[in-house]
């Protein structure tokens, strides 16, 4: 990669954690996030798709890195590591959830840069992903854990905001200073405040009015430093958000059906027949022979538990499995809807993704569809119940550190019903539509409609004139 140290242009992008669209365009609407608006008004707003699983962590890397999260390590927000590689990792495991936090920037591939590295002086705040920050990751220090953590922990969400403002204060003074040429900017407050209250409640709505404050404050030290024409801002989401009034125990299902069951956060478990990692909480990884530290694909696995698996499609909470049968197929099972088959092919033309009806429609998509690229795999399930659907299944089941089958809950749903510090009433991490549609606003022209948030990378790198040696997931919407 290049850098080209004569542009002017800067970019400010500010994550709006967990924030719907139609109740961020309700809020523009209403005048109650004015700036926001503002920049809508200058450019234009979308709903495009984050990545499968949706959920904070692994849904950073699409508008950090350009790529699929599984694509360069990160499959989710909790997963288990067979290989035994990792430095550090109770139960050979990963819960972004907690202290393995400070783990993301090096459990993503190193080969492949965040904006933070291409585009430098960097600044980073309340990022799950900041590797190449030149200037600091504001509140991922050990005294910003220290203050963050009880909250979190205790369920004291106003704590959380206190301390979350600290850092946005912390984020400007220091903006003012550096005058970064890529900054991100992280506000969580709204997705916790929706697991509590609901995605449509009126704390949610405080917390946008925290992101639109944050921007303006934002716009204003650079109109008063003589650098506002220089720097455009840039809104996007990490996942949606759906209402859930039903709580699966997934891991005490897995153990009344007798098996050993190593989960969060009991990670003692010795000799575990099955690794459960929940994520979201809408989505669980399911990894079979722990014990194995190289990955096999299903047909080692389906005499032993093809039967398990049946029993569990049926249950209500669950939607769809997708079942891992070798490094380009993945098999979608659906309760009443049956069986198909998502193939990826990698050519001398690119990628291309296939969905085959053999044995039903489980993503409702009207029956087979072949030798489809990204482009036209988009547009095949935008309007869907499962947006984006095929792309995402097929990097999530290729990669060596994704369950043997990957569990997206039904509505109304989620996996974990034990454990959790505050009790949810709205969730994420499934492929359901709900969960799967994010807000994007840009502040300048677009040449296409953005479909995915892996386009904001080479879209980012685009205004800032820098060129890059690298395939991106995601395509540019400026060129």
């Amino acid at each position: 990669m290049t850098h080209d140290t004569t542009a002017t242009r800067r970019l400010l992008l500010v994550v709006a954690d967990g924030v719907r669209p139609d109740v961020l365009a309700e809020e523009m609407d209403a005048g109650r996030a004015p700036t926001l608006a503002a920049l809508r008004a200058r450019g234009s707003a979308h709903t495009v798709t984050t990545s499968f699983p949706s959920v904070t962590g692994p849904a950073y890397v699409p508008f950090l890195m350009g790529q699929h999260p599984a694509r360069v390590g990160l499959p989710g927000l909790r997963w288990y590591d067979r290989s035994r590689t990792l430095r550090w990792a109770p139960g050979q495991s990963r819960s972004y959830a907690g202290i393995d936090i400070w783990h993301v920037d090096g459990d993503v591939a190193a080969h492949v840069p965040t904006l933070l590295e291409y585009a430098q002086p960097s600044l980073a705040a309340m990022s799950m992903i900041g590797r190449g920050a030149t200037h600091g990751r504001i509140g991922r220090g050990v005294g910003w854990m220290l203050r963050a953590a009880p909250a979190h922990f205790r369920g004291d969400l106003q704590g959380w905001r206190r301390v979350e403002r600290q850092a946005t204060a912390a984020f400007l003074s220091r903006f003012r200073t550096v005058r970064p040429r890529m900054a991100v900017l992280a506000i969580l407050s709204a997705d916790k405040f929706a697991h509590k209250h609901g995605a449509r409640s009126a704390v949610v709505r405080t917390a946008i009015a925290d992101v639109d404050a944050a921007v303006a404050q934002a716009l204003a030290i650079a109109s008063r430093d003589g650098w506002r024409e220089s720097l455009h801002v840039w809104v996007t989401g990490d996942h949606g958000h759906d209402e859930v009034t039903n709580h699966e125990d997934l891991h005490g299902w897995l153990q009344g059906e007798g098996l050993r069951v190593r989960a969060h956060p009991q990670l003692r478990v010795s000799n575990p027949d099955v690794v459960l990692m929940v994520g979201g909480n809408a989505m669980a990884h399911l990894y079979f022979a722990p014990g194995e530290r190289e990955r096999r694909w299903w047909h080692a696995h389906a005499a032993t538990w093809n039967r398990l698996l049946d029993r569990l499609v049926e249950r209500p909470a669950i939607d769809l499995l997708a079942v891992n049968r070798d490094a380009h197929t993945v098999q979608v099972r659906h309760a009443a809807h049956g069986a198909a088959e998502v193939r990826r092919h990698d050519g001398p033309q690119g990628t291309r993704w296939s969905y085959v009806c053999n044995d039903g429609d489980p993503l409702g998509l009207g029956g087979t569809l072949r030798d489809l690229d990204a482009d036209a795999a988009w547009h095949a399930t935008q309007a869907s119940a499962y947006p984006d659907a095929l792309v995402q299944l097929s990097w999530l089941g290729a990669s060596s550190r994704s369950g043997d089958v990957i569990v997206s809950a039904a509505s109304g749903w989620d996996l974990r019903a034990r454990f959790e510090p505050v009790p949810h009433v709205s969730t994420h991490g499934a492929l359901l539509r709900e969960q799967m549609l994010v807000p994007l606003i840009v502040d300048c022209a677009t040449t296409r409609v953005p479909q995915r948030t892996a386009d904001i990378v080479p879209s980012a790198l685009d205004l800032l004139a820098i060129r890059a040696h690298a395939e991106f997931d995601g395509r540019s919407f400026l060129r």
